[in-house]
């Protein structure tokens, strides 16, 4: 796309539509750059891709706004990861800080609130709730009622991993997604949900939907 015009700087520049400088040409996922970043994971080039679509189907309205930063360590026995905007000035009184830590269980969670809005976390040491805060985040949720229950230490038990190893993200294993199957967990929607798996980079989606497909053909 360089090479026959199109404007880039660390990618090929797009547009709220995807849209590059050269008329009726897109781009999306790790050559796309929105608003001076790339956003290379598997999640904002589906975000991307699904802007992209309903754009070309006729919908002004669909636009893209920018995914939400995230980073996890995938190193055996180290848990630690981020997600949103984790660097706010201290004196902004607009923003606040909480922060939590357990040295002995070797715990630190940090949460930046705006407004009242959950923007970013970090956690490390049991990166559990990495899922969930990921959602709470890209659904731009008011905390509430529940802000007592999402800034306390611990946060919710997760399954052990069980089988061969699916999802590095969030540590969801075969085994995992069997017992989601069972309880009726039958699209590909419902097993993220359940078990986590594919909600972080979402580059194991493909693997999981292999999976998924192999088992309800073995069940006919």
């Amino acid at each position: 796309l360089k090479q026959i015009g199109a404007e880039s700087s660390l990618g090929v520049k797009v547009n709220h539509q995807m849209k590059t400088s050269i008329d009726n040409i897109f781009a999306i996922g790790e050559i796309a750059e929105f608003n001076n970043m790339i956003w290379g994971t598997s999640s904002a080039a589906e975000e991307q891709a699904r802007v992209l679509a309903k754009f070309m189907c006729g919908d002004p309205q669909a636009i893209y706004k920018g995914s939400v930063n995230m980073n996890l360590l995938k190193i055996k026995n180290i848990q630690l990861c981020s997600v949103g905007n984790i660097h706010v000035d201290s004196n902004n009184k607009k923003y606040e800080e909480v922060v939590l830590k357990d040295l002995t269980r070797n715990y630190y969670k940090k949460c930046i609130v705006k407004n009242g809005q959950l923007i970013g976390t970090i956690l490390m040491g049991d990166k559990n709730e990495f899922s969930d805060f990921k959602k709470w985040i890209e659904s731009e949720m008011e905390l509430d009622e529940l802000r007592d229950q999402l800034l306390r230490p611990g946060g919710k038990t997760k399954e052990p991993l069980k089988g061969k190893l699916v999802c590095s993200c969030n540590e969801v294993g075969e085994g995992n997604l069997s017992d989601a199957l069972k309880k009726g967990c039958e699209t590909v929607e419902a097993l993220m949900q359940e078990t986590g798996a594919a909600t972080g980079c979402g580059s194991c989606k493909i693997e999981l939907t292999a999976w998924l497909n192999q088992q309800l053909i073995e069940q006919e």
